[in-house]
């Protein structure tokens, strides 16, 4: 299958191959930590991605892990924290700054990439998928944004993707809901559910004769994968969709925060989870993940959503919610975070004593607007 075992030393924790027919396959390598993402590992890949991009041999490419549990967890949060506590703080901007160019490549990119999502896919991992065009997942898969555990917020594009999906959108970035391959594939996360093995998959694509599809490369993949694709069971997102709609009104914070919370006593455990997620987790996510989906549902270009999401992430990993949240999510693994008391659960109550004003005019205008600041 492989012309050459590996076209350049980019990372350690990259494998980076030759493949058939034009095709070269990245592939994360670090199992430990479910392939989370840090500053050097989002580097490397901006790189391979460029010089994919500018050389003519390369046609397609296929992304994924080495190891089925997930694709990507997400970030290294706990490398951030570090880096937020010893006060270098540029340094873990750079982090954000590095990824959210290689999100931008891979959305702007001209040429077909293709993510095998299987397992875990979530924060950061989202993003990385979400900026493709072919994103399939398996009957295994499972897919978040569940920074609202953690303190931090949904980045990573998430400001329009989850806009983009309405009050879904803003459910799942509010409560951080944990998604299943059919969930995900009937909101447009996912383009394709396989059932087949990667391998099996794998080969079908690489094995496309180009000259086949007058109409292009694109077509060629998609035709591919459709043939593959297997629709699945209704998972908990579509037995819910009619509650979410009713708690996701996207007019007036407190009343969705509330209308989420008093889902405790749901019937069903995946919205007893949401509910949950809501009360227990960060009030400062909770509102800026609110704002950012009242942002996104104006319509941004790719380039703007990163450069106001950079801003919000620098203020939000000096909010003390961010460093708390890791701290108790995944250092000491108590899961009893002590978030920032507010006066009350508006977005001024928890806002306004450090608003995240940006150099974003139709940010800082939205912040009046819902009197975060005057």
């Amino acid at each position: 299958m492989m012309n050459s075992p590996n076209v350049n030393n980019y990372h350690p924790d990259l494998v980076v191959e030759e493949a058939k027919n034009g095709w070269r396959i990245v592939r994360l390598n670090r199992p430990k930590s479910l392939h989370a993402l840090d500053e050097s590992i989002v580097t490397a890949l901006l790189r391979v991605f460029e010089d994919f991009r500018d050389n003519e041999q390369v046609k397609a490419i296929w992304l994924d892990s080495t190891t089925p549990k997930a694709f990507c967890a997400g970030g290294d949060v706990r490398k951030l924290r570090q880096l937020v506590i010893n006060q270098e703080v540029d340094t873990a901007n750079k982090f954000f700054q590095q990824e959210y160019a290689l999100d931008l490549l891979l959305h702007n990119y001209a040429k077909p990439v293709v993510v095998w999502g299987e397992g875990y896919v979530m924060g950061g991992g989202l993003g990385l998928f979400m900026a493709a065009p072919f994103r399939l997942v398996t009957p295994y898969s499972r897919l978040a944004m569940p920074e609202i555990n953690i303190g931090l917020y949904p980045d990573v594009g998430a400001s329009r993707f989850l806009a983009d999906r309405g009050p879904i959108g803003l459910f799942t970035g509010l409560t951080g809901s944990i998604m299943t391959a059919a969930g995900a594939y009937s909101i447009g996360w996912a383009t394709h559910i396989c059932e087949a093995q990667r391998d099996n998959v794998l080969q079908k694509v690489l094995n496309i004769n180009w000259a086949h599809y007058p109409a292009g490369d694109f077509r060629a993949i998609d035709d591919t994968l459709n043939s593959l694709h297997r629709p699945v069971a209704a998972g908990p997102l579509q037995n819910s969709l009619d509650v979410i709609h009713s708690v996701c009104r996207g007019f007036n914070f407190e009343q969705d925060y509330q209308a989420i919370v008093s889902l405790r006593d749901a019937s069903s455990d995946w919205l007893r989870q949401a509910s949950e997620n809501l009360q227990k987790g960060s009030p400062s996510t909770a509102a800026i993940t609110w704002l950012l989906w009242q942002w996104g549902k104006q319509i941004h270009s790719w380039d703007e959503v990163f450069d106001l999401e950079a801003q919000i992430s620098e203020w939000k990993i000096r909010h003390p919610d961010f460093v708390e949240g890791v701290r108790a999510r995944l250092v000491d693994k108590d899961l009893s975070p002590e978030w920032k008391p507010c006066d009350d659960l508006s977005l001024r109550g928890i806002l306004a004593d450090c608003p995240p004003v940006t150099s974003i005019d139709s940010w800082n205008a939205l912040l009046r607007q819902h009197g975060v600041i005057t």
